[in-house]
């Protein structure tokens, strides 16, 4: 029987030498919820682990004068009671809190998410809408940084190299309304079959001066939805004719997966989360 060999680096340090000896068989694991299904998929028994949840600096959440720095470690619930996320960053609230159930949420973790690359993944499309960057290290110590639409190439790739792994997701604060949701076979505990982030400035008398919209689980990985975004513009978010909404939502799907059979029920689908996420929208302009 093949044994498993186990590091849990304490330092960058004690990581860079761990990152300088990991071979093909070495994979690097946070919360591992992704990945023990990985094993188990792929009937992979023989591996070794690097385990970054010893790593202080990977499982903090701060902030600087202009941005939220959040460390790879940080699980979705500690994601969830962040009042510095809740804050800045309401659609990420959303998304961690439909992802999976407790349990997973406890151990899964945001740099797990997008390093994973999951077509499917619940933060991506809210990092994305955010323009969030990756904060990245190799086995010599040096760091990098890169959009986080860069590293994620979808269908459980993403651009990293072999000895590097991600350190934090950084965010630039803003004052801009956000909300996340998903359809899947239930409405939580469930991978999705397609998710939406919407990302929005919206001024005093209510009019949506401009949005960022993703769509998530129609591709490799979450695309933009400019068809939407062109439809919100300069609309009164309480005077939306949905009916005209709803075709440019149409015109989205149809231009992502045009010869795909899923696109019929997407369609209809893609209407329930945009306006379920308007209503969210709403609610965030009532409460404040």
């Amino acid at each position: 029987m093949t044994m498993t060999k186990f590091k849990a680096p304490y330092t960058i340090e004690e990581l860079c030498d761990a990152l300088r000896n990991k071979d093909k068989n070495t994979y690097v694991i946070a919360g591992g919820t992704d990945l023990i299904i990985h094993f188990n998929k792929k009937g992979i028994f023989g591996y070794k682990i690097i385990d970054l949840t010893k790593l202080k600096e990977l499982k903090e959440i701060s902030e600087t004068e202009n941005e939220i720095i959040i460390g790879s470690a940080v699980t979705m619930t500690e994601i969830e009671n962040s009042q510095l996320i809740n804050k800045y960053i309401p659609a990420l609230v959303d998304s961690v809190y439909n992802l999976g159930s407790e349990q997973v949420r406890n151990r899964a973790t945001i740099g797990g998410n997008v390093a994973n690359s999951s077509q499917s993944g619940d933060t991506i499309p809210v990092l994305f809408a955010y323009d969030a960057i990756a904060e990245i290290i190799n086995s010599s110590g040096t760091r990098r940084t890169d959009k986080i639409e860069n590293v994620v190439e979808g269908l459980e790739k993403n651009s990293l190299n072999d000895d590097e792994v991600i350190t934090n997701i950084i965010i630039k604060k803003t004052n801009s309304k956000s909300a996340f949701s998903k359809v899947g076979s239930r409405k939580a505990v469930t991978i999705s079959k397609l998710n939406c982030c919407i990302k929005t400035d919206i001024s005093d008398d209510m009019i949506i001066n401009n949005s960022v919209i993703y769509l998530g689980a129609v591709g490799p990985k979450p695309i933009r939805a400019k068809f939407i975004e062109e439809k919100l513009l300069n609309k009164n978010i309480n005077d939306i004719a949905f009916s005209d909404l709803h075709d440019a939502i149409h015109l989205q799907i149809e231009d992502a997966i045009p010869d795909r059979s899923s696109k019929h029920y997407k369609k209809s689908a893609a209407e329930g989360l945009v306006d379920d996420i308007l209503n969210k929208l709403r609610r965030q302009i009532w409460k404040n």
